[in-house]
């Protein structure tokens, strides 16, 4: 148990932890986005949980991660859905990542693996309409926009995105596995740089609101 602390205790879940509390303190369930965002880390939450549980009795976590980022990739989508202009048309792009999610976990990678082309196409889908809405308020001049709440609040998953695609994209543990400095894998590097990322500008976001609400 000892030699793999990290499964147990490390970065991400000490900032999962820590946000979610300054989430439950801060923002109001009835609020929608305040409660797609709890429910998001509810979600995190739940799932690092489990995760140090399966790991401590030897159980594979490969299920419950596949089945988690569905919900997590899908809150995200309908945060974005909220602040976007094309609302129709993201609804019918989450529809379709749903169903495929559905089919590719029982009939394309299954349950025999992480879910990768699953995580990859709801983050392509995010990052898509993030971008257009994006330029869309740069053409209309809405600079506000860019220094709202809620742009910081739909910035935050994109680092981890874009990231967590680029290596779930080799699909090959000799690459993830490779050392870049002491101990140090390139999927651990990257994973804690872009979960340091979002959860400091969920953070952020959560204090602005708290402020806005008084």
């Amino acid at each position: 148990m000892s030699a793999n602390i990290y499964d147990y205790i490390n970065p991400i879940k000490v900032s999962v932890v820590i946000t979610l509390l300054f989430a439950i303190y801060s923002l109001s369930f009835k609020t929608r986005l305040h409660r797609f965002l709890l429910l998001i880390l509810i979600i995190c939450f739940s799932t690092e949980l489990t995760n140090s549980i399966l790991i401590y009795h030897g159980i594979s976590i490969r299920i419950l991660n596949s089945i988690s980022m569905v919900f997590h990739h899908l809150l995200w989508l309908l945060v974005l859905r909220e602040n976007i202009s094309p609302k129709k048309t993201l609804t019918l792009f989450t529809i379709i990542f749903v169903l495929f999610s559905i089919l590719n976990f029982f009939f394309i990678e299954t349950t025999t693996s992480y879910n990768y082309y699953t995580f990859t196409l709801g983050a392509f889908f995010y990052v898509v309409f993030f971008i257009y809405e994006s330029f869309h308020q740069l053409e209309k001049e809405n600079l506000p926009f860019f220094i709202s709440n809620n742009f910081i609040l739909t910035t935050a998953p994109l680092l981890f995105f874009f990231g967590m695609s680029l290596l779930f994209g080799f699909k090959n543990k000799s690459i993830t596995s490779t050392i870049v400095f002491n101990s140090m894998t390139l999927y651990n590097f990257i994973i804690n740089l872009v979960c340091l990322v979002y959860y400091t500008l969920l953070n952020i976001y959560i204090y602005r609101e708290k402020t806005i609400k008084k």
